[in-house]
């Protein structure tokens, strides 16, 4: 509401410059929400939220105010509970609704993606000022539409939705970046004569995790000189992506029985599925791999020291962050503000990830 000017008295004509000061149209810092809701002008900072996530050390994405204009009701449809990076989302995001003090409603769709305008109706009976997810249809974006919700993606784009996540390209890279020197030595080696192959272990109907693999198989190319008809794009079929990618790569392995392999995928499942594959068919010296995610089935792969010169690393994609993000996200697309871009540089070893996460060992 755009303040009233009163000649009255002095005081009322203090007060009103007080409040103008703050009006509609001003910027977070001395801000306010798109519908000119005034909000603070103390924001919280890199250092507190690095400090309030510990190990974490969540890096903001959006500057959120320490007093909203509002108390925000946020919903979330989760891909899946069931899958760790997926649950570690949820850990992020309950924890960041606590502490800037918005409501937070998640829906576990259990990778039954037709099911995702339901739940989200489900959700929308407690009126949300904005809901996410990953990925989303048109049947939720247009019912969205017509409940006035905003909408704000994770990992993945949709139409003129505002998003974040994981940079494909960049982690498809960095995975055989991270292997180079190991696969080098390989070569030289052990592996030396042998035809080096590359599998990468994909997700049916599902763009970004083709994206990252063949992000990989280019970065195979150029670093290692392995030629594109060497390269494999496998897809698992099954729910378990652990299970189901065992089974796919057991069988290409058993086609490929005197290849080396390099394994990348688009998450970390996959690939253990794989090491633990190519172990139980005593092929463990043929394989090097990288996963993507850093959940925390990556990094019990990573503890396990059955794994060690297999294993060699899992890009972190830190999710308890990205689901931290998201409420940030969230509120700056709550008040009609940008936020900034996630970036991917951490990189779990067998000699760090306790480092990382000292946390797991208490669990």
């Amino acid at each position: 509401m755009r303040p009233r000017r009163s000649l009255l008295a002095l005081g009322a004509l203090a007060a009103t410059l007080v409040v103008t000061a703050c009006s509609a149209g001003d910027q977070p810092d001395g801000s306010s929400d798109a519908a000119g809701t005034t909000a603070s002008t103390a924001t919280h900072t890199a250092a507190e939220i690095a400090a309030a996530t510990g190990t974490y050390k969540v890096q903001p994405l959006f500057a959120v105010p320490k007093t909203l204009p509002k108390k925000y009701r946020l919903a979330f449809l989760n891909p899946g509970l069931s899958y760790p990076y997926f649950a570690t989302w949820s850990d992020g995001m309950k924890a960041a609704a606590k502490y800037y003090g918005v409501e937070l409603d998640q829906a576990d769709l259990n990778f039954k993606y037709d099911t995702q305008l339901d739940q989200y109706k489900q959700l929308a009976v407690k009126m949300p000022d904005v809901a996410g997810s990953q990925p989303m249809n048109d049947a939720t974006y247009n019912q969205a539409r017509q409940d006035k919700v905003k909408l704000v993606l994770i990992d993945g784009s949709f139409k003129d939705l505002p998003h974040f996540g994981v940079d494909d390209q960049q982690v498809g890279t960095l995975a055989v970046d991270t292997m180079t020197a190991a696969a080098k030595a390989k070569m030289a080696g052990a592996w030396k004569g042998k035809n080096v192959l590359v599998a990468g272990l994909t997700s049916a109907n599902c763009g970004p995790c083709d994206a990252r693999v063949k992000a990989a198989f280019a970065r195979a190319e150029s670093a290692l000189g392995i030629p594109a008809a060497n390269t494999k794009m496998l897809t698992p079929q099954g729910q378990d992506p652990t299970t189901s990618a065992g089974s796919t790569f057991n069988d290409f392995l058993t086609a490929h029985p005197n290849d080396a392999v390099l394994v990348v995928s688009y998450g970390d499942e996959p690939v253990i599925g794989a090491v633990n594959a190519a172990k139980a068919a005593n092929r463990d010296a043929d394989i090097l791999a990288v996963s993507n995610g850093g959940d925390s089935a990556a990094r019990l792969a990573l503890r396990d020291r059955s794994n060690a010169g297999i294993l060699v690393a899992a890009i972190d994609y830190q999710p308890y962050a990205e689901g931290w993000n998201w409420v940030e996200a969230a509120i700056a697309t709550a008040m009609g503000k940008p936020f900034g871009e996630f970036r991917v540089d951490r990189v779990l070893t067998a000699a760090n990830v306790d480092q990382f996460y000292p946390e797991d060992s208490k669990r």
